[in-house]
């Protein structure tokens, strides 16, 4: 789910700024959890006839209200205590 948090920190994101954000994941990893949260509605993925091809991701509103409610505990939970 931080995935979602880093999508909805900017209005869009490219695939390579996305992998920039997690360096840690693998980019089969990454595409997967981005195809994933596309089928559930939470993020849109929008295409553009450009050469050299340009995808961006972004979140919708569902997702928006999953990033609002989810970065509390993402935040608690990366606090040293």
């Amino acid at each position: 789910m931080q995935l979602v948090s880093i999508i909805g920190a900017h209005d869009s994101l490219r695939f390579a700024e996305i992998e920039d954000h997690l360096s840690s994941a693998s980019t089969s990893t990454i595409s997967k959890r981005l195809d994933e949260f596309e089928e559930a509605g939470l993020v849109s993925r929008t295409q553009y006839n450009e050469i050299p091809p340009r995808v961006e991701y972004a979140l919708t509103d569902e997702g928006d209200e999953v990033r609002m409610r989810l970065d509390p505990l993402l935040e608690w939970a990366t606090t040293e205590n």
